[in-house]
């Protein structure tokens, strides 16, 4: 990696988000054709419909991560903008939670500038793979990590 240089890690989502805005608009074009539907699939349009809204939330409203050879950058917006050192990451967990490549994500847990455990979870981007790179260098910054490299169970969401 030359200097500074920030690579990204994350993914944005681009087909996913593309599919379920069109799914969203199919199920919009049914509720506004309701008067020619049965009543009972127009309360399951309207919850189809709520649900794939708050998906589409979820995924507008991920983060960009981003990382250097000393750094790792958390982007949502203007809102939040942080820079984790590498040495203060803790752990790297590979989930089977997640959605786009592949279907999985890592969780990644850090110390904040008031040694708060913290963690965001990184969907890996589809057309590069500089995820493993980031691991590796993270390890050889930090031979103290924590890195997993299988996560199932209810503590996906609660740890």
């Amino acid at each position: 990696m030359d200097g500074n240089q920030k690579l990204k890690i994350s993914s944005d989502f681009i087909f996913v988000k593309l599919l379920l805005v069109v799914l969203m608009g199919i199920i919009f074009l049914l509720l506004t054709d309701y008067q020619r539907t049965e009543s009972n699939y127009l309360t399951e349009y309207i919850f189809i419909f709520i649900v794939l809204g708050l998906l589409l939330y979820y995924v507008f409203t991920r983060p960009n991560i981003y990382y250097d050879k000393d750094n790792l950058y958390i982007n949502k917006g203007e809102k939040l903008n942080i820079q984790v050192p590498l040495t203060n990451i803790k752990s790297i967990s590979f989930s089977i939670v997640g959605f786009g490549q592949g279907g999985y994500s890592y969780r990644i847990k850090y110390l904040d500038e008031y040694n708060t455990i913290k963690s965001v979870r990184l969907f890996p981007s589809m057309f590069s793979s500089p995820t493993s790179k980031f691991i590796k260098h993270t390890e050889k910054l930090n031979p103290a990590i924590k890195i997993t490299n299988g996560s199932i169970g209810i503590n996906e969401f609660f740890d």
